[in-house]
């Protein structure tokens, strides 16, 4: 298993060769794009990265979490959820970072471990989709993503809540 990739690599420099192509080249030119790609996205990932940790270090979660834990229990969602729900759509680490203590305060066994854990496996990070994906884009051609895409993390969270109450208990 620990030749696969040099094999694989092997496979495609032989491919290219035969077919008559220069690989080194076409090499060179792929990083190149790719470090293009990744030198616009920084400051992008940039923003997000200090949003995040200007919301978590000024207690703004928390004070969100207090203020909704009463509406959320009455329809269903635990409290402990919360700050896991209002993560997820703006930063993957920082969900990834709140499943992880949810597991280990709750246990992966839990419902609440289970919950969470189909939570993030359904989900996705949408603003941070939404900005990278059309960074380039004018804004009068993506309007209706963000609505879009809100109400399928709405969706996609209420299904989620919904199947871990029916599998897990």
């Amino acid at each position: 298993m620990n030749l696969f990739l040099p094999l694989l690599l092997l496979l495609f420099g032989v491919l290219f060769l035969c077919a008559g192509k220069r690989c080194y080249a076409a090499f060179l030119r792929g990083a190149g794009e790719g470090l293009a790609a990744c030198a616009s996205l920084f400051p992008t990932l940039l923003l997000f990265v200090c949003a995040v940790s200007m919301l978590r270090t000024s207690g703004a979660i928390d004070l969100l979490t207090a203020s909704l834990s009463r509406v959320c229990g009455s329809i269903g969602i635990p409290s402990a959820l919360l700050p896991l729900l209002l993560t997820r759509p703006v930063s993957g680490s920082a969900s990834s970072a709140l499943l992880s203590e949810l597991l280990s305060s709750y246990g992966p066994d839990s419902s609440l471990g289970m919950c969470a854990s189909v939570l993030c496996g359904a989900s996705e990070t949408v603003f941070y989709v939404l900005s990278v994906y059309t960074g380039k884009t004018p804004l009068a051609e993506t309007r209706h993503l963000l609505p879009a895409s809100c109400l399928t993390f709405l969706f996609v969270t209420a299904l989620s809540l919904l199947l871990s109450r029916l599998c897990f208990g």
